[in-house]
């Protein structure tokens, strides 16, 4: 059997963990920059409020109904999910991270996984306050779909739904919405629509022969899995082969100084997430490019690519080779408009092979990176940086209700007074 924990309006209620004042209350959290609802509170939802809502069009039900509004804190949301997956490994050693807020766990073995998953989900809510709905099924599609079940109707399944025999599975797809299974979507629901499927059963009696016309083998696999058989396993997360920063200016800029700062910000960002996941790369690309929409001005754009003498991971190092990159495509004269760091040719930290004819400073630098990645998610991003990197210039959303990082910031920490 497969489980599929998911966090109940995730980012609403990561908000909720450290506001009380806020709790039966409608809460939306915003998109970057502010733009629109990614996250919806039930009570908001009642409201009427859309997902991908614009921001203005909701404002007013701060004043008329009092609507908590939220900036996207992604700091403070993946760091609970880090928290629930913490959690979750405690009851399961399969489990797949699918995305912030959904993690699938193989429970093969266990004798009674259903009161498994019910002592999962009162973990997770006494420990972090926060509420989970899990559906249990043979299979990954089916497991999503016990999953809205129980998401759905709270009171009747206390939040876990199993979908243990033939009898539920049937019941299930003759109820579930076609434009709701995982991996259908609202272009493949019109199309099949059309042929008078409008439930998941309706789907699961469409011809394999038909379904592959239309979807190819994915669609007899998404039917073989509605119908109980597993297609899909444990899905192993292998590290990115190439990472890559890249921004938009708020406006084209000429200054080399200002594109150079740029660029070894991009690149300590790159740095970061390469030893995340604990990789080292070969070679580092820096592009940029003026604005292509504005045809009355001077256009250009170029790309350069530096080998490092050694793998490295060390935000000293990769700067330093981004800056000479782009020092061999900056042209004057031009105002540029977006440009990009790019890292590829990974290998593993440990199995780096050096030359004997160079330096070797990514050995020096690891403890200088190993403690500067620790004061930034304490003290909060960019608080330890390089002095190529200006703070003042560094890019930032516009966030006016974004909440404090609770868990990962001293200084934003919530503090108790006896």
């Amino acid at each position: 059997m497969i489980a599929l924990i998911d966090g109940n309006n995730f980012y609403a209620s990561c908000e909720r963990i450290f506001r009380y004042d806020c709790r039966d209350k409608p809460v939306v959290v915003l998109s970057n920059n502010d733009g629109c609802a990614i996250a919806r509170s039930n009570e908001a939802k009642a409201l009427g409020i859309k997902m991908g809502e614009p921001y203005f069009k909701v404002k007013h039900f701060e004043k008329s109904d009092g609507l908590f509004v939220f900036s996207a804190n992604f700091v403070l949301y993946g760091d609970i999910s880090n928290r629930v997956v913490q959690i979750v490994k405690r009851y399961c050693n399969d489990i797949e991270v699918y995305s912030i807020d959904e993690s699938f766990l193989f429970l093969d073995g266990y004798s009674d996984p259903e009161n498994r998953m019910r002592e999962l989900r009162n973990d997770v809510f006494k420990g972090l306050d926060l509420p989970t709905s899990i559906g249990i099924a043979p299979t990954k599609t089916l497991a999503k779909v016990a999953n809205k079940i129980a998401k759905k109707y709270p009171e009747k399944t206390g939040s876990v739904y199993n979908l243990d025999s033939e009898k539920r599975i049937q019941a299930a797809l003759k109820w579930f919405p076609l434009e709701d299974v995982w991996g259908i979507g609202r272009r493949y629901f019109e199309r099949f629509q059309k042929y008078g499927a409008r439930t998941a059963y309706d789907f699961t009696q469409l011809p394999d022969d038909f379904l592959r016309d239309e979807m190819g083998i994915y669609g007899v696999r998404m039917k073989k899995e509605l119908l109980g058989d597993q297609q899909y396993g444990l899905t192993i997360q292998e590290p990115k082969k190439n990472i890559a920063t890249t921004r938009t200016f708020d406006k084209g800029n000429s200054d080399p100084d200002y594109v150079a700062e740029r660029v070894s910000t991009f690149a300590a960002e790159c740095a970061r997430k390469l030893r995340e996941q604990n990789s080292c790369c070969k070679h580092v690309t820096v592009f940029i490019m003026t604005d292509r929409f504005k045809m009355d001005q001077p256009q250009y754009s170029n790309s350069f690519t530096v080998t490092l003498p050694n793998p490295s991971n060390s935000t000293i190092e990769i700067s330093k080779y981004a800056k000479i990159a782009l020092n061999k495509i900056f042209v004057d004269g031009f105002r540029y408009r977006k440009a990009g760091v790019i890292t590829g040719t990974f290998v593993p930290d440990n199995e780096r092979m050096t030359s004997m004819f160079e330096e070797d400073l990514h050995v020096k630098h690891a403890p200088i990176m190993s403690t500067m990645d620790f004061l930034n998610k304490k003290l909060g991003t960019h608080k330890v940086k390089l002095a190529s990197m200006d703070i003042q210039k560094t890019w930032k959303m516009d966030q006016k209700h974004l909440s404090p990082k609770y868990t990962t910031s001293f200084t934003e920490s919530i503090v108790l007074k006896a």
